[in-house]
């Protein structure tokens, strides 16, 4: 249960975050850290020029203000996905280094959880309607080819 409830909107809080630390370390933006949609989630608190605006939620997404240079784009559309890997890595370093069962079953689910968000993220292709209300927009890493495509 912890892990439906707890572990898995955090997951995908920090791969919102990664999103975010592409954004203030490339350029002078703030970004704007949302779990739960926008619509009435005022911001809880802010890091920096981190602003999170949280609700209990299994979706997010992070903008900024601001036009970002493109590669300054790159970095932010890149850096969840890469946070989701680290958090892999992370998952898999710890689950061969612990000994104990329940704390395993929960790393098991982190490494899942995040391998699945890794890919289904990095790839490029437009979501699928049934994606609820990520459908019919584009991942991550078509963003970013149609970045790398692009003469902007």
């Amino acid at each position: 249960m912890i892990i439906y409830l707890l572990i898995f909107p955090l997951c995908t809080l920090l791969h919102e975050v990664g999103h975010g630390i592409g954004v203030v370390l490339f350029s002078k933006s703030h970004a704007y850290i949302y779990l739960g949609g926008s619509k009435g989630n005022k911001q809880n608190f802010n890091i920096g020029r981190l602003h999170f605006h949280i609700r209990w939620s299994y979706l997010g997404y992070c903008s900024w203000d601001g036009n970002l240079e493109k590669q300054q784009r790159m970095t932010a559309l890149a850096g969840g996905p890469m946070m989701s890997l680290i958090l892999v890595c992370l998952s898999l370093l710890l689950i061969l280094e612990v000994s104990y069962t329940g704390l395993v079953s929960i790393l098991n689910g982190v490494l899942v959880y995040n391998l699945l968000q890794f890919l289904v993220t990095a790839i490029p292709m437009t979501y699928p309607r049934w994606f609820g209300v990520l459908g019919n927009h584009p991942s991550d890493g078509l963003q970013l080819l149609r970045l790398l495509r692009s003469n902007n």
